[in-house]
């Protein structure tokens, strides 16, 4: 018998019994982009150095930079280690790896995204409206959707991000201005 949890981590204690661990809506979005990148491949030569820090940029959003920052302490990506920073103008994010906009408008996170003119830096977007339609590479949808988060796949291949098989099962695929009649 299969058992679908879907928030919490459950741990057996004594014989039977299960302990449910409750995590906030930060918590775990900051776990999934943590876990993105595992399945992210960037094009040779982003990083300057291998001592270059895996760095993750919040935009609009300074209460869950500060949530981003504890789940990331002292882990590390592909021997890297991780850090968080505040974005508060474009230029702010051309050292990042991936920028996470929460809390903004799409006019705002596409200001940036446009701004980066190509690089090859992952967008993540939190629930908001057309935002991969638009060219942004992953968005969070609502909290009760079949799929947790989707996708555009186009946009990460454009600036020669490569998006695993694997994440891209677990998420709605979606195209370029995909809402367009």
């Amino acid at each position: 018998m299969k058992l679908k949890i879907s928030i919490g981590l459950f741990l057996l204690v004594g014989n039977l019994t299960l302990v449910a661990q409750q995590y906030t809506e930060y918590e775990l979005k900051s776990a999934y982009i943590f876990n993105f990148a595992k399945f992210i491949e960037f094009p040779p030569n982003t990083f300057n150095s291998d001592k270059d820090p895996y760095i993750i940029g919040v935009y609009g959003n300074e209460a869950f930079l500060e949530v981003l920052q504890a789940v990331i302490h002292g882990k590390t990506i592909n021997n890297r280690s991780v850090i968080a920073i505040n974005i508060s103008q474009p230029e702010d994010a051309l050292n990042c790896k991936m920028i996470y906009f929460s809390r903004t408008s799409i006019t705002q996170a596409l200001t940036i995204i446009e701004f980066l003119n190509g690089k090859p830096i992952l967008t993540i977007g939190d629930n908001i409206e057309d935002f991969c339609q638009k060219g942004g590479m992953i968005n969070f949808t609502q909290q009760f959707s079949h799929k947790r988060f989707e996708i555009n796949p186009d946009a990460a291949a454009r600036v020669k991000i490569t998006i695993s098989s694997k994440l891209l099962a677990l998420a709605r695929i979606v195209k370029d201005e995909e809402v367009k009649f």
